[in-house]
C-alpha cells in the first residue's frame, strides 16, 4: 500500500493517521454489568434503551448520522468518568443529545456548510423524549456533561463513523485503482453501512471495541456477505480483484495496529449483533410512547368506545337491496309540511254537538258501566240547555 499510492488516497491516509492519534482520547471505557441486584446500578441493558431512545430522536428530528454516534460517546465517556442511577440516565441521554446537535451545527458552521443540521428546540425534546425531566434540568445536566468531558465548541469527538467514513473512501479509491469500481459499490452501499453502524453503536457489547476496529470489521463484513449474495465466487477473474481489496483491508489493519486476537474477537460479536438485527428479533428495550393530555384537553374530549355506527352502507355500484322509500308523488318539503298539517288538522275534527264528546269517541264501555256514562251525559245536557 506504500507503493504507487495515487494522489487520491494520500489525503486519506493523512486523515486516518490523524484520527488515529485521537482515537484514544475519545475511546469510552465502559463497566456495566449486564444483570444486577442493585437498583442504583447501571445496567447494559439500560444503557443500549438510552441509546436506542437517541436513535430515534435522531430520526424524529431528521438529523444525520453525525448526532446519534457523537450523542452515544458523550453519554459513554460521561458513564466511564461518573457513576449514575438509573433515574437518571434519561436526562443523562436526551441531555448528550442536545449537547451532540449543538457541536455538530457548530462544527458544519465552521466549515462553512449552508445545509446545517437544526438545533431542536429544548422545550420540545423534553416533551418529546418523554425523558421525565425539567428544562433546568437539562439545561443543568448539560452543562455538567460538558465541564467533565472538555468539550470544545466546534470540536466532534472521533467516532466509528469518522473511521467508516474513511476506510469506505479509501476502499473506493482502491476499487478504482484496481478496475472494480462498480462492483464495490455494488456490493457495499453507504446508507446500509451508516445504518448497521448505528445498530453497533446502540449495543453495549461494540463500546469497549476501538472505533477504527468496529468501523473496518464492518466493512469487510459488508463485502463478504455482498460477495457472496453475488456469487461472485464463482468467477476467477472477479474473485482475484476481490482478494486484492481483502489484501488492501489486511493492510489497513496493520496500519491502524489491530491485532489479529482482537479482530477476529470484534469480528464474532458483530455477526452476532447483526444477525440478530437481520433476523428482525424482538428487542427488549423499547420505550413505549404515551400521549399525556392536559385536564382542559380531558374535559373535551367524548368518550367514543360506547358509540357504534348506524349509518347506512352506501351503494356505491348498485349492488346492495336497498329498501326504497315509499313516497306518494314527488312533492317540497314545504308541501309536504303543509299536508302534514291538513293531516293533522283532519284527524282533529270535534264534532258541534257536545253530547258526542263522549259517545262513540272512546272504546265501547262494559255494560255495568253504560249506565253511569248515560247518566253523566244527561246531566251535561241539561246543564247546557239551562245555561
Amino acid at each position: 500500500m506504500d507503493q504507487g499510492q495515487p494522489d487520491a488516497i494520500h489525503p486519506l491516509i493523512s486523515k486516518l493517521n490523524e484520527a488515529l492519534v485521537l482515537e484514544n482520547k475519545f475511546q469510552p471505557h465502559l463497566q456495566l454489568p449486564s444483570v444486577s441486584q442493585d437498583p442504583s446500578e447501571i445496567t447494559t441493558g439500560i444503557r443500549d434503551g438510552s441509546a436506542h431512545v437517541l436513535r430515534c430522536l435522531k430520526v424524529w428530528y431528521d438529523l444525520p448520522s453525525d448526532v446519534l454516534f457523537v450523542a452515544v460517546n458523550l453519554m459513554d465517556r460521561f458513564l466511564t468518568k461518573m457513576k449514575a442511577r438509573p433515574k437518571h440516565m434519561a436526562c443523562i441521554s436526551v441531555s448528550s443529545f442536545h449537547l451532540a446537535t449543538r457541536q455538530v451545527y457548530q462544527y458544519q458552521k465552521s466549515c462553512g456548510l449552508e445545509d446545517v443540521a437544526p438545533i431542536p428546540d429544548t422545550r420540545d425534546l423534553v416533551a418529546i423524549s418523554q425523558c421525565k425531566c425539567t428544562l433546568g434540568d437539562l439545561t443543568r445536566m448539560e452543562g455538567i456533561i460538558s465541564s467533565k468531558l472538555d468539550t470544545e465548541p466546534g470540536l466532534l469527538p472521533v467516532t466509528s463513523l469518522t473511521f467508516l467514513q474513511l476506510f469506505h473512501a479509501l476502499f473506493a479509491a482502491a476499487a478504482e485503482r484496481l478496475g472494480v469500481g462498480p462492483l464495490y459499490a455494488k456490493v457495499v452501499a453507504a446508507p446500509s453501512l451508516w445504518l448497521r453502524l448505528e445498530i453497533l453503536a446502540c449495543d453495549a457489547a461494540c463500546a469497549n471495541f476501538r472505533a477504527s476496529e468496529v468501523a473496518l470489521v464492518l466493512l469487510c463484513t459488508q463485502l463478504d456477505s455482498g460477495v457472496a449474495e453475488l456469487g461472485t465466487r464463482q468467477d476467477p477473474s472477479t474473485g482475484a480483484e476481490i482478494m486484492r481489496l481483502v489484501n488492501f483491508a489486511i493492510e489497513l489493519q496493520k496500519l491502524c495496529k489491530i491485532p489479529d486476537s482482537s479482530f477476529f474477537c470484534c469480528h464474532e460479536v458483530v455477526l452476532l449483533i447483526l444477525a440478530r438485527y437481520n433476523a428482525q428479533c424482538q428487542m427488549p428495550h423499547r420505550q413505549r410512547l404515551v400521549w399525556k393530555l392536559s385536564q382542559r384537553t380531558l374535559r373535551y374530549l367524548r368518550p367514543t368506545d360506547k358509540l357504534t355506527s348506524i349509518m347506512p352502507t352506501i351503494d356505491e355500484h348498485g349492488q346492495l337491496q336497498m329498501p326504497e322509500r315509499i313516497r306518494s308523488g314527488s312533492i317540497s318539503s314545504d308541501e309536504s309540511w303543509d299536508s302534514e298539517k291538513e293531516e293533522a288538522a283532519a284527524e282533529w275534527n270535534p264534532p258541534l254537538n257536545p253530547a258526542e264528546w263522549t259517545v262513540g269517541a272512546m272504546n265501547p264501555l262494559l255494560e255495568e258501566d253504560e249506565h253511569i256514562a248515560k247518566d253523566a251525559s244527561s246531566k251535561f245536557l241539561r246543564d247546557t240547555m239551562a245555561s
